[in-house]
């Protein structure tokens, strides 16, 4: 089995979980190959010294500093240039990686070398109401989906996935993915999107990592005015993308209150039924998931997909 891998951390005055973090890094059963952390205008000079400290030794530390705050997707794009080993996956400060989260996730993509990436079912610690919750993907019955499976499921079922939960193949992120500043501060999401378009995915029905969900979070919560632009610049820039989003209907995010908007900006053919009920489904959704007891969530998420 190919062991060696990378992790990408962008950090940004997150102090409250940065050791913890560290933490799990180590505490993998596979150790990664390097730590590449990006300190984003943080202005901290103590920072490196303290990751130094805490992470393992055998892990080689690469530390970029930004003299300014620049996001994660800039960050991303940035830090990317320093991949060197076969698989790497991006670390929050906040998320929890299991032990053998590196160890089932690299098991999987040297059994399917021609994925981009792996996911597992997503687990999420709310720090908000103090509860966990689990969701499940029922309908993923297999390990590895090619692109023509991944458009059908995608097209039938509502779900998303979740960054925290992936692994990639980093040779074909390197040549391929559209994970940068231009594209949008979805850009990691849409990224997953547009590799599965391209190479498929591989998932795993294992528990290997969780989402923290809190309070002044770095989110994607987007306005409707906000997700066409984006829209518009994929219809420009990326066609072949834009028309699988569309035929996915995984514009469900825009509300049905913003259909005149889309027949402003010359995006109807955005607009059908399938879209209009998944754009119903999804609002409910949003509002419902942390209300509901956690033991029935599943069940409900099985309804909203």
């Amino acid at each position: 089995m190919t062991k060696n891998y990378d992790i990408l951390s962008n950090f940004y005055k997150d102090y409250k979980f940065l050791k913890k973090c560290l933490v799990n890094i180590n505490k993998q059963s596979i150790l990664a190959k390097k730590l590449i952390f990006t300190d984003d205008g943080n202005n901290n000079p103590n920072l490196k010294k303290f990751i130094r400290k805490n992470l393992n030794k055998k892990i080689k530390l690469i530390y970029i500093r930004n003299k300014k705050n620049l996001g994660p997707e800039k960050c991303t794009e940035r830090a990317a240039r320093y991949i060197s080993s076969t698989f790497f996956y991006n670390q929050s400060a906040d998320d929890l990686h299991f032990p053998d989260f590196a160890k089932h996730s690299i098991e999987a993509l040297d059994k399917y070398p021609k994925a981009p990436y792996v996911f597992s079912n997503l687990l999420i610690n709310n720090l908000n109401n103090k509860k966990n919750y689990k969701l499940k993907y029922f309908f993923l019955k297999k390990n590895y989906f090619n692109k023509e499976e991944v458009k059908k499921i995608l097209k039938n079922k509502q779900f998303k996935i979740y960054h925290n939960t992936v692994m990639f193949n980093s040779k074909i992120y390197l040549k391929d993915n559209i994970q940068k500043k231009k594209y949008g501060p979805r850009s990691d999401m849409l990224n997953l999107y547009y590799l599965a378009s391209k190479y498929g995915f591989v998932y795993i029905n294992k528990d290997l990592s969780a989402f923290t969900f809190r309070k002044n979070q770095y989110g994607k919560i987007l306005s409707d005015t906000l997700l066409i632009e984006e829209l518009l610049f994929l219809k420009n820039k990326k066609i072949k993308f834009y028309k699988f989003l569309s035929d996915c209907n995984l514009h469900f995010d825009i509300s049905i209150f913003s259909i005149k908007k889309l027949y402003d900006n010359k995006l109807q053919d955005l607009v059908s039924i399938s879209w209009f009920l998944r754009s119903i489904k999804f609002w409910i959704w949003k509002k419902i998931r942390f209300f509901v007891p956690a033991r029935i969530l599943q069940v409900a998420f099985k309804f909203f997909s």
